[in-house]
């Protein structure tokens, strides 16, 4: 009998009863945190990064949104999305191809330009700002606006989960509309995007957050009221 112990290296065998074992833990049992502690170290993410950075990425998992959205935010803070500038800089594109931005067709489609400075997306956040009782200065880049959005003052922990909910639900929504236009030829709306990030918000809301009778009519109104209740 042998046990199998498991680990990034590889196997190893040794004489024993047949069990798994992950070495990254002091009792052998799978953590998908030791997992992701591991990647990050071999991969070489946070080297480099500021306090800014370190924090959000701290906080982004923390949301309770359905995971595909978080991966979603997740790789867009590493810029590892497919926006035409990414998809130039590896050279999936032809040199001669237009990089500018499908939702207004002004400037070239960075992550930034596409989520936050875009007029498009700058008017939906203005819409949600209003909705949230909040008012800042578009920041310059995404780590800044996670935390504009989620830290700008103290709050309840469940107004924290549901701002950071609202947060991923844009950034899906803006990602969706994008690739509808690219893919489907299909058009976009302000109103029309804000009301499916209100819907789809409101329903993570209900499902995940475990919110008591929050009407759909009160999330528009004013999520916060929901959320401390």
């Amino acid at each position: 009998m042998f046990q199998i112990t498991f680990d990034l290296q590889g196997f190893e065998r040794t004489e024993g009863e047949d069990v798994w074992c992950w070495n990254l833990e002091e009792n052998g049992n799978f953590l998908v945190n030791s997992m992701y502690k591991k990647l990050e170290e071999r991969v070489g993410l946070g080297v480099g990064w500021g306090d800014a950075q370190k924090r959000v990425f701290g906080q982004v998992w923390k949301s309770l949104t359905p995971s595909k959205v978080v991966t979603l935010s997740w790789k867009l803070l590493l810029n590892r999305i497919p926006t035409w500038l990414n998809l130039a800089y590896r050279n999936v594109l032809p040199p001669n191809a237009n990089l500018h931005c499908v939702l207004c067709d002004l400037e070239d489609e960075s992550m930034s330009h596409l989520f936050i400075h875009c007029g498009m997306s700058w008017n939906i956040w203005c819409h949600l700002q209003q909705m949230v009782e909040m008012v800042f200065t578009t920041p310059p880049d995404l780590f800044a606006h996670w935390l504009s959005w989620n830290d700008v003052v103290p709050r309840r922990k469940q107004i924290k989960k549901g701002l950071k909910l609202i947060w991923n639900t844009e950034i899906w929504a803006i990602w969706r509309a994008r690739n509808n236009v690219i893919f489907n030829s299909g058009g976009v709306s302000v109103l029309e995007l804000v009301e499916e990030i209100k819907v789809l918000s409101w329903r993570c809301s209900i499902s995940r957050l475990k919110i008591p009778s929050c009407l759909y009519f009160e999330w528009c109104w004013n999520p916060k009221i929901c959320l401390r209740r």
